[in-house]
Order: C-alpha cells, then structure tokens, then sequence
C-alpha cells in the first residue's frame, strides 16, 4: 500500500525501523524516538556532532554504530577525525565529528525537515 507505515520489531533489542513507501527519497528514514533516528535529526539539522554529544543527549557510546547503521541506509555520514586538547597535562585525544554533507540534507528536502521537527518535537522542542 502506497504511503503505508511499516514497523520492523524483528530486531533483539531495537525498537524498531520506521519507514514509509515513499520512493521519492533514496533515503531511509529510521523512527524519530530510536538513537539513530535522533543521531539523523541532529545531522539533518546541519549540526556536527561527536560521540560526546550523542553521550550527552541520547545516552549512547555508540555514534559510530550509528553513523555506520545509517550509512548502510544510504546516508553519506562524512567523519573527520580531529585531534583535542584533553584535560590531563595537555594531551590531546583524536575525536570523530560526524555531520551529512549539505548536498544530501537538501535531498532530503521538505521530508527531511518534517524528519527534524518530529525528533525535536520528541526531545521536548529542544534543538
């Protein structure tokens, strides 16, 4: 059925992948309330983000299992590796900044905002 909603709990321990018949994205969209459905809000809002952050603001370790899980989805998740002072002595640590090249946030278009607004509108409106 053309626009249906399908709901995959086929995996252990995952809440589930959300997709929409729509062929006019060559992109998967995973539900808004899923770690990597935030992870992808976050970056189809332009922010780079580093596994800090994903730490921070979902609760997982795991951004690189993310940006992996969503590059399999057809998402382009550029990372740059960049190295940063650390708190101890001056030593500095190499961190992955994950972010989605512009090019693939505007093919996404419209969908990929309304994408956004439903994860934010899940974090409480916070951006």
């Amino acid at each position: 059925m053309k626009g249906a909603a399908t709901w995959n709990e086929n995996a252990r321990g995952q809440a589930g992948v959300f997709e929409t018949a729509d062929t006019t994205s060559a992109f998967s969209f995973p539900h808004p309330s899923t770690v990597k459905g935030r992870v992808l809000g976050d970056l189809l809002a332009g922010r780079t983000i580093t596994h800090k952050d994903t730490w921070i603001e979902h609760g997982s370790s795991r951004l690189a299992h993310h940006a992996y899980a969503l590059r399999r989805d057809g998402w382009p998740v550029d990372m740059v590796e960049r190295e940063v002072p650390t708190s101890d002595s001056g030593r500095t640590a190499a961190v992955g900044f994950y972010s989605l090249p512009q090019d693939a946030i505007d093919q996404a278009g419209e969908r990929g905002q309304r994408f956004v607004a439903a994860v934010r509108a899940l974090k409480g409106g916070a951006s």
